[in-house]
């Protein structure tokens, strides 16, 4: 993680006192994530994430805290923002919006099994059909015209291979919004680190934190995006390719909720390199055009070509990963 906007203890018992969550014990910041400044609160009351809001424009928050605040609200395990008395949920810290969110009990898993994937698949799906009631909406700014933009943006900075792959890329995906697929708010980022499991015994619950990447999508290819990190085989590291069984469990459990429909079986491949993609394109934003911050947490980026090839030459494998409909 990046810390853009370093906070003291003091600084952060001001801001929060409003929310009345008691006084704070413990301050912390937060080695995790690329786009905003993230700190662990622990009170007298309770445990909470301070979040300032580096890049996403103020009118922007509204929509993913009030769609983290609609899914807790019906039975999804997500992080919840809170509010001050009088129902403020956004505030400035620094001259920047922040938010005070719950902090989830659990941690993170690097290496997930068959049972890990197939109830994020579960989660997942839940979290997709539960949003389809929530009624503000967000565009996808990290979509196929934001891939065309970046790729310009970057391609002084690349060698001509990676410029090459990429081009080829954003041919093949030239039809990625007329695509005629069930479409609603994605998570659009649920990465293995942005799940945490409430224990490792009988409930083994996944719960989502970080939901701002969400937005009105194609659902598919939150799908992808979540498959692309959660079903990695990470025994052929540094080569890039899917664990057939995590793969088909995370698939089988999302479709136990929402089956999946025949033009989504059909698309399951190009999603996959679409996905991969956008990651790719994140993650060499983030070498090339570093941002000046306290801690940082360098991502793969040579990884993500390569996982793109892997989905490029296999879509017959990757095609038939999906659940078989009855």
């Amino acid at each position: 993680m990046s810390v853009f906007t370093p906070i003291t203890t003091a600084e952060a018992r001001a801001f929060i006192a409003p929310y009345r969550v008691g006084e704070i014990i413990d301050f912390q910041n937060i080695a995790a994530g690329v786009e905003n400044s993230n700190f662990f609160v622990t009170t007298t009351e309770g445990r909470y994430v301070l979040t300032i809001f580096e890049k996403i424009p103020r009118l922007d928050l509204d929509f993913y805290m009030g769609l983290m605040l609609h899914l807790h609200g019906n039975d999804v395990a997500c992080a919840a923002p809170l509010a001050t008395k009088d129902k403020t949920v956004i505030r400035e810290l620094k001259g920047k919006p922040a938010a005070l969110v719950t902090r989830l009990s659990g941690n993170d898993i690097a290496h997930p099994t068959t049972h890990d994937c197939h109830a994020v698949g579960v989660a997942l799906s839940r979290m997709h059909a539960v949003a389809q009631t929530f009624h503000l909406e967000m565009p996808n700014w990290r979509g196929l015209a934001w891939w065309r933009s970046y790729a310009i943006e970057l391609r002084k900075h690349l060698s001509v291979i990676e410029n090459a792959q990429i081009a080829a890329e954003i041919v093949h995906q030239e039809h990625f919004d007329q695509l005629d697929l069930p479409r609603g708010v994605i998570h659009g980022d649920l990465f293995r680190d942005n799940i945490l499991w409430d224990d490792h015994g009988s409930h083994h619950t996944p719960q989502m934190i970080d939901f701002y990447f969400a937005c009105n999508e194609q659902l598919l290819f939150d799908v992808a995006v979540t498959a692309n990190d959660w079903c990695l085989d990470f025994s052929a590291y540094p080569e890039a390719r899917l664990h057939t069984a995590n793969a088909r469990a995370l698939l089988s459990g999302y479709a136990s909720v929402r089956a999946f429909t025949d033009t989504e079986i059909a698309a399951w491949p190009q999603m996959l390199r679409g996905a991969a993609l956008r990651t790719w394109l994140g993650r060499l934003g983030y070498h090339h055009f570093p941002r000046d911050s306290e801690l940082t947490h360098p991502k793969d980026h040579p990884f993500s070509a390569r996982l793109l090839h892997f989905h490029a030459t296999h879509e017959s494998d990757n095609r038939a990963l999906m659940p078989t409909q009855s």
